[in-house]
């Protein structure tokens, strides 16, 4: 009875040795903050009508309130008005919602200043966004930006097109763009997972002879 027990053991012994390794260094994979706010819609150039759902990415380190303004487009006197305060970040999400109608039609600018508990704060800004709800809108809606469209495939988000007409691209920059750094962790962190399995490994082999 003695030796069947024995016989057991390494295999509760390995099981705990695997998996304490790579609960502690296997990547994590959940999404973590940007460095900069990110607007995903709406986009510039776009023809805008009625209320409009501001989406982004608001989830900077350390977030302690996000604020949205617009202006005119080209406003010499760089005249911001309020459309929304609000603490709860977003990655990504619905930041705020904007009723377009109770402006007058136009061009404007859309502005989102993330505030951390530090002091310091960290805007991104989407140009010429088309006001069109009593005048004609002239051109189809551009194309949804490329980082959108990337950033969007790394978390399996879609958010949903509110106007099916002809697009064209009109932005090149990449604000989720994957670093040098990051790639480096990320195989860093894998190497250490490899390690600690082969560790678990080998503290299996030392328990098993242990109890021959």
């Amino acid at each position: 009875m003695i030796k069947l027990k024995a016989m057991h053991m390494p295999r509760v012994t390995v099981l705990i040795c695997l998996i304490i390794p790579l609960a502690i260094f296997t990547p994590v994979y959940a999404q973590s903050p940007v460095e900069k706010p990110v607007v995903i819609s709406p986009r510039g150039g776009e023809a805008l009508q009625g209320r409009v759902e501001i989406n982004g990415i608001t989830a900077l380190a350390n977030f302690q309130r996000a604020e949205i303004e617009f202006r005119y487009t080209n406003d010499p006197k760089n005249t911001w008005f309020f459309i929304a305060e609000t603490d709860q970040p977003v990655n990504p999400g619905k930041i705020a919602e904007w009723d377009t109608s109770i402006v007058t039609d136009g061009d404007y600018d859309l502005r989102i200043t993330v505030f951390s508990g530090d002091g310091s704060s960290q805007s991104v800004m989407v140009s010429g966004i088309r006001v069109r709800n009593y005048s004609h809108v002239e051109t189809p809606t551009p194309a949804a930006a490329e980082a959108v469209s990337e950033y969007q495939s790394a978390t399996a988000t879609i958010f949903p097109t509110r106007t099916p007409l002809p697009t064209r691209p009109s932005f090149t920059a990449n604000p989720a763009e994957l670093t040098r750094s990051d790639l480096t962790n990320s195989l860093l962190r894998g190497s250490i997972a490899g390690l600690g399995f082969f560790l678990a490994f080998a503290i299996y082999w030392i328990v098993k002879k242990s109890l021959s």
